[in-house]
């Protein structure tokens, strides 16, 4: 009960210090400038208060970027082409003569299984590297407009690490949709 009394005390106190501050201020002001002040605070209280994600709602949806599904299904550091590259497999013969080449056929059965009408199959090859602990991945996929746009992830060893002395061809294969266009970034 004391504290309420004193919080109103110091309220009263604050209240009233503000409101003569101000009545001091504002009569020594001009009044243009008391003006400049007045418009500028209405103004300023009617802006917009729309967030990002309230106005990125008005945006046609053909424009906007839209995070797409995707399946790593293998990757290795053994195997891969010798520069950064990729492969977008979109029908069997394409996928057969890409597993074959890496000696993957009988290794990956299920991949067999994809209906090419909706998916296609990514190889993503990051290159020689002259040690271990090298690796690719896919990081996202964006679907814009009618290209589909896949952000690779390129990982290296750490600082210090201990790592395999010997040549590495790191690559990947991921399952993304299919699309009239590709890109990897």
């Amino acid at each position: 009960m004391l504290c309420k009394k004193l919080l109103n005390m110091i309220l009263k106190k604050y209240y009233h210090f503000t409101k003569m501050f101000m009545k001091k201020l504002l009569n020594r002001m001009p009044m243009k400038i008391s003006y400049l002040l007045f418009v500028f605070l209405i103004v300023s209280s009617c802006c917009s208060n729309k967030t990002n994600s309230e106005s990125e709602k008005n945006i046609d949806n053909t424009t906007k970027n839209q995070n797409v599904t995707f399946e790593v299904v293998h990757s290795s550091s053994y195997g891969g082409k010798d520069t950064f590259n990729y492969l977008i497999a979109e029908n069997t013969t394409d996928l057969n003569e890409e597993l074959e080449r890496l000696e993957l056929t009988s290794q990956l059965p299920e991949i067999h299984k994809i209906n090419f009408d909706e998916k296609a199959v990514l190889f993503l090859y990051l290159g020689q590297k002259n040690t271990g602990g090298y690796s690719i991945t896919v990081d996202k996929v964006e679907k814009i407009k009618e290209e589909i746009v896949i952000y690779s992830k390129q990982i290296g060893p750490k600082s210090g690490e201990n790592v395999t002395m010997a040549l590495t061809n790191p690559f990947c294969i991921a399952i993304i949709p299919k699309a009239k266009k590709y890109s990897v970034k």
